[in-house]
């Protein structure tokens, strides 16, 4: 009598797609050090498109985060209780207004330079206006904002968790066309399985940034609006790039070995002619 039991279709097929991701060239595995890795390959490969979009989408929400800093630091005083209130009060506000735009980003990256992953030549311009769905993105930005905002009024951390679980939404839009809900929920569903990857790979460098901008900016500095944006714009260039390029390798990462996505299939067909 065998003693090992027979895996269901389920397990079986998701197996099968852990197999068939491992195997693509592309593809990250769910470790950090694999995710970085992708991220820079994907900006090797297009650095003047992951720039570009990067000015252009989220320097406003950076503009507005530095400008949130500034007003309330007017208010602030000496004590050393009502200084780390309001230095809470600047995290809060400045990470949900430098979430403008961060979820609409990360889906035109997908559009811009996803096609690496997919082992494909990045479309032109034309094209990428064209297929791109630009009203979902922009509810969903828009959403993404609101609940980021909601969950940073009650307490901070949790806002900042949440806000990194929502990191793939704007890929997911993209790559499976989902409603901005769905892709919402979608994105809620794969990130829980892996908190502590999303942390290293999209938390981290978030932190990095808000310590960057809101603390040695907003905290300490005198400069005005306009010198503190000029200083920003290479955090944008480095860390907003990196924290974009990141949750599309982690969105494809993930989506691959779900047996029920697109994704999946793309990249098991892949396989199978590369080994045939």
């Amino acid at each position: 009598m065998r003693s090992a039991r027979r895996r269901s279709p389920t397990t079986a097929a998701t197996q099968a797609a852990h197999d068939a991701a491992a195997r693509h060239p592309h593809v990250a595995d769910l470790h950090a050090r694999s995710v970085y890795a992708g991220a820079w390959h994907l900006y090797r490969r297009e650095p003047v498109r992951v720039w570009v979009a990067a000015l252009i989408l989220l320097a406003p929400g950076l503009v507005l985060g530095v400008g949130a800093g500034i007003f309330l630091d007017r208010f602030t005083e000496d004590t050393v209780t009502e200084r780390v209130a309001f230095a809470l009060a600047i995290a809060g506000i400045a990470a949900v207004l430098g979430t403008l735009g961060t979820v609409f980003y990360a889906g035109l990256l997908d559009e811009l330079v996803g096609a690496v992953i997919r082992g494909g030549i990045p479309p032109g311009l034309g094209e990428v206006v064209r297929a791109l769905p630009i009203w979902r993105l922009i509810v969903a930005d828009l959403v993404v904002v609101v609940m980021a905002g909601i969950a940073s009024s009650i307490l901070v951390l949790p806002g900042f968790v949440l806000l990194a679980m929502l990191s793939t939404v704007g890929p997911i839009v993209n790559i499976e066309r989902r409603g901005v809900f769905a892709s919402i929920g979608r994105a809620l569903s794969l990130t829980s399985r892996h908190v502590w990857l999303i942390m290293a790979t999209i938390g981290l460098p978030l932190a990095v940034e808000l310590g960057a901008d809101h603390y040695l900016l907003h905290l300490e500095g005198t400069a005005g609006i306009w010198i503190q944006t000029l200083v920003s714009i290479p955090v944008i260039l480095t860390i907003g790039v990196i924290v974009g390029l990141n949750e599309v390798v982690l969105a494809y990462a993930m989506l691959a070995r779900d047996p029920n996505s697109t994704v999946a299939e793309m990249v098991a067909s892949s396989v199978d002619s590369a080994s045939a």
